[in-house]
């Protein structure tokens, strides 16, 4: 399987591994355009999702999320809790909705090991 390296350039991430294409029961385009594309991201309790990436930096607001969750390789190897969502999910208060700015990711995948479904909607910008 091709891997994405996290220096390498997003523009040539190969697109059938974007997130709609590999994972669309967890990503579901609800607008589009030159501009922005805008996902609701779905991943039920004790889901793993399909190695995909995200080739373009985005907000993700997620209104029902939980811990724990796990960052995996597409080898399946859990990464360190650093990446965007996870350091703000850390911070966060748990009150209202969870928001993290995030940069363009590489082939990877979540595992949901939380009792709850996390949902939230993830805007992202194409630059």
């Amino acid at each position: 399987m091709p891997t994405d390296s996290a220096q390498s350039d997003p523009s040539t991430w190969g697109p059938s591994f974007d997130a709609v294409t590999a994972a669309p029961q967890n990503h579901k385009v609800i607008f589009e355009n030159d501009r922005l594309r805008v996902l609701e991201v779905t991943l039920h309790h004790e889901e793993e999702e399909p190695t995909h990436h995200h080739r373009w930096p985005s907000v993700f607001v997620l209104d029902q999320v939980g811990g724990p969750i796990y960052d995996l390789t597409p080898e399946g190897e859990r990464l360190p809790p650093n990446r965007d969502v996870l350091r703000a999910f850390e911070a966060w208060d748990g009150k209202g909705c969870l928001v993290a700015h995030m940069e363009p990711q590489p082939l990877g995948r979540v595992f949901n090991a939380s009792g709850k479904t996390v949902h939230g909607i993830r805007i992202e910008m194409k630059i």
